[in-house]
């Protein structure tokens, strides 16, 4: 079989793309055997980019229609198979092999392809959702893009061929169009918006455009007209369609933005009847039962969740749904009810499953200072958590200095040994143990001596009580002069010098009065308010 019955024509519209197409093609361009980029005005360095990765380019003036757009690039495709892409995505690296694999299968008629959308505009950034979308078609004549904005090809595919076989695969892409710094000006929602109003001029009870509004909508925050086009969207679409699943998650959503929270519980209720599979609906009624005090109802759905695991692959969902935001969901619902112990444990399952995630390991430092087991962390970290790497490593220091557990950070970096490749390493390391050190001499954790450094600290705090801040602070300043540079000294705004000082201050008695009184759980939940350092940076 000749490679062009079975190649691949990646084809795109893009305009003023610079900053993104070269990461695109040096993603695909091993994967295609043809490039087809329909550009639509640029005036930076795009056309001179694709040309460089070999792409074939065709300029089209822009009138506002994607769909035209679209099909004007496919009409320059010879190969069998459709690739479309934007140029604020890449395919995943190890994904080409399985991408021509896919080429082979001419039973099908398309692939959905799982695209995953990034919180920044960094294939390391975690990702927010994942969407299968249909991305490789067949090239025949009659499949073309419907829709001015949004367009599609699966309806024309379905209607010329109701039996088309679909296949869903596992090869990703990564798309960055959405994340919060690409999105700032809000100039793209306000253009899919004017583009989708004219749609809905003059197809008005097409379901995908208010769909598509719904979500537009959502991007700004106003969820009442959001939720008016999901009803339409509702009433409209039929049950079996791709998106319609989406329907109920995002209805629940707006009426819980809106302060409607049973009647959000509810959407999500109703959903599971007809999705019963679909992780992410008992996750967010755990999420909106949480919220709304629900403690009982919040654990049940979250455990539902947890049991379901990550949603089958033909549904859009929410990264972490199933595993560690579910988990992170019971660690709070647990230390909401009191129950630390329990709280603790969700928290370390969420690391578990998200290793980098700072969050359910500042709860775990938490909860185990204010009861009292600061001493415990270095061993609890090593017995629950692989602590393989320097980054690692230094995340849990850091986390537990920004906590003023000093000890703690001492005792872990002293006792958990790394091979250290690098000298700079090794002397890093060597002054944060130094470092920690000597701060361990300057704070005991979970006492106040009032003969001890912190002596001084009293009469600045009374001083800054009785409203003479600048005493306070030339005070603070001369106190803080004296003392060895370790992390437990403040920087050298006045401000920040005070309030962290105070800080230290404020936690010093309020954990002697926990030790004299450790059944007083209004003396942890006042101990847990104290903020970290780093805030005061």
């Amino acid at each position: 079989m000749s490679r062009t019955a079975t190649g691949i024509s990646l084809c795109m519209i893009v305009r003023n793309e610079a900053a993104n197409l070269a990461r695109c093609l040096e993603s695909i361009h091993k994967a295609v055997d043809q490039m087809i980029i329909v550009d639509t005005g640029s005036t930076d360095d795009t056309v001179q980019i694709a040309h460089r990765f070999g792409a074939q380019v065709l300029h089209v003036p822009w009138d506002g229609d994607f769909a035209k757009a679209r099909n004007a690039g496919i009409e320059l495709a010879r190969n069998a198979w459709i690739l479309f892409m934007d140029a604020d995505e890449e395919l995943e690296t190890g994904d080409i092999a399985e991408l021509r694999l896919c080429a082979q299968h001419l039973e099908f008629e398309g692939f959905f392809l799982q695209v995953h959308n990034h919180v920044s505009n960094d294939i390391r950034s975690t990702t927010a959702t994942v969407n299968p979308l249909l991305r490789m078609f067949r090239r025949r004549p009659e499949h073309r893009f419907r829709g001015r904005i949004h367009e599609q090809i699966a309806a024309s595919i379905i209607e010329h061929r109701p039996a088309a076989k679909l296949h869903i695969t596992n090869i990703k892409i990564h798309h960055y169009g959405y994340s919060s710094g690409m999105v700032a000006s809000k100039n793209k929602i306000r253009r899919n918006m004017e583009l989708l109003q004219l749609a809905l001029e003059a197809e008005p009870e097409e379901p995908f455009h208010h769909y598509n509004m719904a979500v537009e909508y959502m991007r700004l925050n106003e969820h009442e007209p959001a939720l008016h086009h999901i009803h339409q969207a509702k009433d409209l679409a039929a049950p079996e369609i791709s998106y319609y699943h989406l329907l109920f998650k995002y209805e629940s959503r707006c009426l819980f933005a809106l302060g409607r929270a049973e009647e959000a519980i509810a959407a999500c209720s109703s959903g599971l009847v007809q999705y019963p599979d679909y992780t992410d609906l008992y996750h967010l009624k755990g999420v909106i039962s949480l919220a709304a005090g629900q403690l009982i109802e919040a654990e049940q759905a979250f455990l539902r969740a947890i049991e379901a695991g990550p949603a089958p692959m033909h549904y859009h969902t929410e990264n972490g749904a199933g595993t560690y935001l579910s988990t992170l969901g019971l660690g709070q619902m647990n230390e909401d009810a009191g129950d630390d112990e329990q709280a603790i444990r969700w928290y370390a399952e969420t690391i578990k499953h998200e290793p980098g995630m700072r969050i359910p390991l500042n709860k775990i430092i938490m909860l185990m200072k204010t009861n009292l087991q600061e001493r415990l962390l270095p061993s609890f970290m090593h017995d629950h958590f692989k602590i393989n790497t320097a980054k690692q490593k230094n995340i849990i220091i850091n986390l537990l200095k920004a906590n003023r557990c000093y000890h703690a950070a001492y005792m872990l970096l002293k006792n958990v040994q790394l091979d250290a490749s690098r000298e700079n390493e090794n002397e890093a390391e060597h002054i944060l143990y130094n470092e920690l050190f000597e701060t361990t001499k300057l704070q005991k954790p979970g006492t106040f001596d009032e003969s001890s450094t912190l002596n001084p600290l009293k009469q600045i705090e009374l001083t800054y009580d009785s409203g003479k801040t600048e005493d306070a602070l030339n005070s603070l300043h001369a106190l803080l002069s004296t003392l060895p540079a370790a992390s437990a000294t403040p920087p050298s705004d006045p401000i920040a010098s005070v309030s962290r000082v105070l800080t230290a201050f404020a936690e010093a008695r309020l954990l002697q009065e926990l030790k004299d009184q450790p059944y007083q759980s209004i003396i942890r939940r006042a101990l847990r308010m104290l903020p970290m350092y780093e805030e005061y940076e």
